[in-house]
């Protein structure tokens, strides 16, 4: 029943042979035994393997009979080039009076990619033994040795053809927005998956699809940066970083994840360049505080108060280590604000004037004017 709703191969592996699979099918489609033997040899009980030419099989031992296992594929991201067929006749030994057979097999399977793949298999995970797992905590433990975070994890796109495109524009504005501001944390509830994210088909190659992929992505993450106010010079040598590392392999692994690597690098990036960098607990539990209550008329008594110094104290501290002052923090960081608010939304300047707690819009022009050289008017309609 499950096949019937994705498409997607499924085979019951067991005693080192196939006893039931769907569809319906010969021993020629079945999944080379070199890829099943990877397969079971893992100890997780989700594992999934990669081809060196992009194609994936993912597999679930069936703990209540130890030899017994459910895998499924293979699935592709793209659609079949002539190079991915060639190489897929040498692993599943298609002769030329096969090879229709093969492609009438393919033909039928849905172009989903890893993540995509890994989710089916943690829902089949659930309805087998209600265990609930997350797909970025499975993907840590086989990734890549490099480490790989649960917010990159949930930047792997995943792509399926034909699908609306409306809902890809609202899910890339909503990762460039998070860039834009530097909102690291923001990934964290983020999902995608095969219905509402689509870069687009820029090559019949896996591999190369892959690459293209992560260029668009760079190159859309450094204009939101730097719209953010990340350095220009900053931007684009993270950007070439990024791109030259995608073109320096070809592990199917590794690309997805660079993929999912670049935006959240940004937003990383992106949230440096404004906040000061400091080590010490109190002076960043007193910045984090005043960059979340840019809304409020926070003085710096109030920021002394609440890292438990007193005012005279504090004021000289933060300066000394920081090399500002803290009013001057807090005018910044309301500035920033305004700057996203006025680039983001379409509000008035004197609501976010008065959001801000400036004492009149008057004062917030002039002193957006001092930071960024222009005007609130002039800043808006040069972002608009």
């Amino acid at each position: 029943m499950y096949y019937f709703d994705h498409n997607i191969p499924m085979y019951i592996y067991a005693d080192h042979t196939f006893d039931t699979c769907v569809p319906q099918q010969t021993s020629l489609t079945f999944p080379p035994q070199k890829y099943v033997d990877i397969l079971i040899s893992k100890s997780d009980r989700i594992s999934y393997c990669a081809t060196t030419y992009g194609i994936y099989f993912g597999c679930l031992r069936l703990d209540f009979d130890i030899t017994k296992y459910l895998i499924i594929g293979p699935v592709s991201n793209v659609p079949y080039s002539k190079d991915t067929l060639l190489n897929m006749y040498r692993d599943y030994v298609i002769s030329n009076e096969n090879k229709d057979e093969f492609h009438d097999f393919l033909k039928k399977i849905p172009h989903i990619t890893k993540v995509s793949l890994i989710s089916k298999l943690m829902f089949l995970n659930y309805c087998i033994y209600e265990e609930v797992k997350n797909p970025s905590d499975f993907l840590l433990s086989n990734s890549s040795p490099k480490t790989l975070s649960p917010e990159i994890v949930q930047m792997n796109y995943d792509k399926k053809e034909n699908y609306v495109y409306n809902k890809s524009y609202v899910i890339e504005e909503a990762i460039l927005k998070l860039v834009r501001t530097g909102n690291v944390e923001g990934f964290h509830s983020l999902q995608f998956n095969n219905d509402n994210f689509h870069i687009g088909v820029t090559s019949n190659n896996a591999i190369r699809q892959l690459k293209n992929n992560i260029i668009i992505n760079t190159t859309l993450c450094t204009r939101a940066a730097i719209d953010g106010g990340l350095e220009y010079d900053t931007a684009y040598e993270l950007s070439d970083h990024f791109i030259q590392l995608a073109e320096q392999t070809d592990n199917p692994d590794i690309l997805y994840e660079i993929l999912g690597k670049t935006s959240y690098t940004f937003a990383e990036k992106v949230a440096q360049a404004q906040t000061p960098f400091s080590t010490d607990e109190r002076l960043q539990k007193a910045i984090r505080y005043i960059q979340q209550n840019t809304n409020q008329h926070i003085t710096v008594g109030d920021v002394a108060r609440y890292t438990g110094f007193s005012k005279s104290y504090f004021s000289a501290y933060f300066k000394e280590n920081l090399g500002f002052t803290v009013s001057d923090f807090i005018l910044r960081c309301k500035l920033e604000e305004g700057r996203r608010l006025l680039q983001f939304t379409n509000k008035p300047i004197s609501t976010i004037s008065t959001f801000l707690c400036f004492s009149s819009q008057s004062h917030f022009q002039t002193a957006f004017k001092k930071q960024f050289g222009m005007t609130p008017n002039e800043y808006r309609r040069k972002r608009s």
